[in-house]
């Protein structure tokens, strides 16, 4: 028995000098790690290349064979932040879409050892009730072509891949032990990728189950911007592929894009190791524009309808508040041919930005607000209709000035009359316009000049969007051209900023700044809020803006009115018609065609108390304005119904009226 204990003894004290010398090891090793090698451990600069300064090549560590440890960063990118439009509705978003692989090499056989040998479990647990043993090969090819048949019905109305595709990527993955990937989403694409839906749906799939005791499926994941809504206010929106960002992706990218996260990683003797330094990504903060979606989607159903009705170039439409100043819709179509060989309508250029091509007779609105600034008693002038009275003006162009003396005008008879200004007005006459413009201003021509100038009409417009540059007006021209200048054209103007003019007048000669974007938010949090910029607290007097609006509203309700078909409509509205022959480049250099014209309509609506402003502009169709103006009406009529929907909801919710103003809708 002593011997026995003797012998325990030797034995358990060979176990604790072996437990002994190995936590002495141990504590060796540590402090080895802590204090020896903590700088290389640490990334300090003596020891480690850090990759992540700049001019990193040129340090002495980079030539150096025995250097043990290079410094990395891993960027973390953050979550772009949404879009919304006026009542929080998501306009665009990040989305996380995956690539669907399976690594085959973890479906290899398991190699098991047992007392009586070793041996290979070639067996695919397909399911819990259903194993296939790999040996037998029809059974494994019927499962394959199984497989390959739910996924080619699942995925055939976003991937164009045949059946044959999925057999063959499985039979590689399944057969051949590789890690395949099946599908790769196309993040330049709205339709091919593969969602959590999707990811849910392969994850029911025989072998592929979240149960199955191979675990061989894997998803990386991306961040897809997505537009919900497709083609509404894409232009407006814009995009964010790599290096071609537009509209507010692109004037907002500092906002919506965040900051990024980074991790550095050290790299010693070729082992991966994690920094401590770590900063996490800051999310993009969300953008809430003035937009409202619902009339987003009349104003472009209305646009496409007539658009395709006229077969015209391109068109737009601008719908804005008039005390605020909100674009709460716009518009801009072009006709394309797409990738799929379909000719269409699509959103491509903004169009309400562009300067190019001339305002039409919508800038006559202009022309009288200078006139009527300098003629009080506009009542007791009288014009000949024809132009007559305008001809000697241009007798030094070389040119003889075409009038229309003794023309009839239709039914409205002869033109070789007087006409008061509000009926020259009304019938958009060229030549009476110009009469009237070179009478108040004695034929100064650099006075009239001045005149819109001073009301903010010929200035740039800088806008959330981006700056459009003043009309190229000329002013040093010849006497023929101020003509055309003062009645319609013969330069270039944004249909945004004829809108903004116009709405200026609407809103008692207050002009203000489109606005696009109402506040910054981050995590349900106003972080910045963006004011209504004003241009001109007053465009002119208050006495030009209230007459200014009589004529607007004669365009409409007058007997000589371009849109008096519409007289009776409802909402009453007011605005100017404008139609103006197209430039193009001809054979020898460039010209007007007779038969191509540009028609518009700007206005606003309703007349008693105007709450809205809109331009329609159609560009390269046959005939004059009548069609702009039936779509001006067709726009307003919908958006009032809209809003008289949404207050009887709000009274009924309400469960009575409370309001007086609302007495006369319940009648």
């Amino acid at each position: 028995m002593s011997e026995y204990k003797k012998s325990f003894n030797r034995r358990a004290l060979v176990v604790y000098g072996i437990t002994l010398a190995f936590a002495i090891g141990c504590v060796i090793q540590i402090l080895n790690l802590s204090i020896r090698q903590r700088p290389l451990f640490s990334g300090d600069p003596k020891y480690c290349l850090d990759k992540t300064q700049p001019d990193w090549e040129n340090n002495p560590l980079a030539k150096d064979p025995n250097c043990r440890c290079v410094v990395t960063k891993n960027d973390i990118i953050p979550v772009r932040g949404d879009i919304l439009d006026d009542q929080g509705n998501i306009l665009a978003s990040d989305f996380t879409v995956f690539d669907v692989v399976i690594d085959g090499r973890k479906l290899r056989p398991d190699t098991v050892k047992t007392k009586k040998g070793t041996f290979v479990n070639d067996t695919l647990y397909v399911s819990k009730s259903r194993k296939i043993s790999r040996a037998n090969k029809e059974e494994v090819n019927k499962f394959i072509g199984e497989l390959a048949d739910k996924f080619y019905f699942h995925f055939r109305h976003k991937f164009p891949h045949p059946k044959d595709y999925y057999r063959k990527r499985l039979n590689e993955a399944i057969l051949e032990y590789k890690n395949v990937d099946i599908l790769k989403s196309n993040l330049l694409s709205e339709n091919t990728l593969v969602n959590s839906e999707d990811t849910a749906f392969i994850r029911s799939l025989p072998l592929l189950l979240d149960n199955c005791p191979k675990k061989c499926l894997g998803f990386p994941s991306y961040f897809k911007r997505i537009y919900p809504y497709g083609e509404l206010a894409k232009r407006f929106i814009g995009t964010v592929p790599p290096g071609a960002r537009s509209g507010l992706e692109l004037t907002f990218d500092d906002y919506l894009s965040g900051i990024n996260g980074a991790q550095k990683m050290l790299y010693i003797d070729g082992i991966r190791v994690p920094s401590e330094q770590f900063s996490h990504p800051r999310d993009g903060a969300n953008i809430h524009t003035t937009l409202n979606l619902r009339m987003q989607n009349i104003v472009y159903e209305a646009l496409m309808d007539k658009l395709y009705q006229m077969g015209a170039q391109w068109g737009c439409a601008v719908v804005m508040e008039v005390e605020s100043g909100e674009i709460k819709a716009i518009v801009n179509l072009k006709k394309h041919e797409n990738e799929r060989g379909k000719t269409g309508y699509f959103e491509i250029f903004n169009h309400a930005f562009r300067q190019e091509c001339e305002p039409g007779s919508t800038f006559k609105l202009a022309s009288l607000l200078t006139y009527l600034e300098k003629v009080p008693n506009d009542t007791a002038k009288a014009y000949l209709l024809c132009g007559c009275e305008i001809a000697k003006h241009f007798e030094k162009d070389g040119k003889k000035f075409r009038t229309t003396c003794g023309k009839v005008d239709g039914a409205l008879g002869s033109r070789h009359r007087f006409g008061k200004p509000i009926e020259i007005f009304q019938r958009s006459l060229n030549e009476g316009t110009g009469t009237m413009i070179f009478d108040a201003f004695n034929c100064n021509y650099k006075a009239y000049l001045s005149a819109l100038d001073s009301m903010g009409i010929t200035q740039p417009l800088v806008t959330q969007l981006g700056t459009v540059g003043a009309p190229k007006i000329i002013r040093d021209t010849k006497l023929m051209r101020t003509f055309y200048i003062t009645t319609w054209g013969g330069f270039n103007m944004a249909p945004i900023q004829t809108l903004t003019y116009f709405n200026g007048v609407a809103n008692n000669g207050k002009m203000m700044v489109p606005k696009f974007v109402s506040y910054i938010s981050e995590q349900d949090k106003v972080v910045e809020v963006f004011p209504n910029i004003v241009i001109k607290e007053k465009m002119t007097r208050k006495d030009v803006i209230t007459r200014a609006k009589k004529y607007l509203e004669a365009v409409v309700t007058g007997p000589y009115g371009t849109a008096r078909t519409y007289k009776d409509s409802i909402p009453h509205f007011a605005g100017k018609t404008g139609t103006r022959d197209i430039l193009v480049e001809k054979e020898n250099g460039w010209g007007y065609v007779k038969n191509r014209n540009s028609i518009s309509f700007c206005g606003y609506f309703p007349t008693e108390k105007p709450k809205y402003t809109m331009i329609v502009y159609i560009y390269d169709v046959q005939g004059m304005s009548a069609p702009a103006v039936q779509l001006f009406y067709t726009i307003a009529k919908r958006i009032t119904s809209l809003e008289t929907t949404d207050l009887l909801q709000e009274i009924d919710k309400s469960e009575g009226i409370k309001n007086t103003q609302y007495l006369n809708l319940m009648r």
